[in-house]
C-alpha cells in the first residue's frame, strides 16, 4: 500500500523536528520574504506555511503525487500564517534542466541538501533577493566567492530556537 503524502511529510520532518518553520518565520520578518523558488525540496513543504507562494522542484519519484494530493494543499491551508490562498507550486525534474525560464523572479531561493543551486538557479532570484544555504554540497562556500552575493546575515540555531546574526 502507497504511503500517504500527510505520512511521508511527517516521517521525514515532522518526527524528526525538522520542518523548520521557524527559520522560515525568520526570513519572512527580517526581509519580507513572499515567494520563494525551492530546487531539491523533497516533499519539504513547510516554507509554504509561512510564505505565501512556493515554486518547488524535485525529481523523486514520489513528489508528484505528493503536491497533487488535496491533503497536502488542505494541511498547509489549515496551517498558514498568511490570510490569503497558498500558491504551492510543483515541477517534476532535475532542477538544472525543467525550471522553465518565465517563473519568478522569486524573493527567496532555498538551498539545501541539493548541490550547486546558487550556480544554476541564481537567474530566477530577483535582484536584491535572499538565497538561503546551507554548505552540506559546498554550496553556501560557492555562493561565498560569486560576487553576484552578498553576505547579509548567518543563521544559527541555538537553545531556544534559530537567530539571524
Amino acid at each position: 500500500m502507497p504511503e500517504s503524502a500527510i505520512a511521508l511529510y511527517h516521517q521525514h520532518y515532522v518526527e524528526k523536528d525538522f520542518e523548520r518553520i521557524d527559520m522560515f518565520r525568520l526570513l519572512v520578518d527580517r526581509f519580507g520574504t513572499r515567494t520563494a523558488l525551492y530546487p531539491g525540496s523533497f516533499v519539504h513543504v513547510s516554507p509554504s506555511l509561512v510564505i505565501p507562494s512556493v515554486t518547488y522542484v524535485d525529481s523523486d519519484r514520489r513528489c508528484p503525487s505528493f503536491f497533487a494530493d488535496p491533503a497536502i494543499q488542505a494541511m498547509v491551508e489549515e496551517r498558514r500564517e498568511y490570510p490569503e490562498q497558498p500558491d504551492i507550486r510543483f515541477i517534476a525534474g532535475d532542477y538544472a534542466t525543467t525550471i522553465p525560464d518565465d517563473v519568478g523572479p522569486f524573493d527567496l531561493l532555498i538551498s539545501q541538501w541539493a548541490g550547486p543551486v546558487s550556480q544554476v538557479c541564481k537567474r530566477w532570484l530577483r535582484a536584491g533577493g535572499i538565497l538561503l544555504a546551507n554548505d552540506s554540497h559546498v554550496d553556501a562556500s560557492l555562493a561565498q566567492v560569486d560576487p553576484d552575493y552578498r553576505l547579509v546575515a548567518v543563521l544559527e540555531r541555538r537553545s531556544g530556537g534559530r537567530h539571524l546574526l
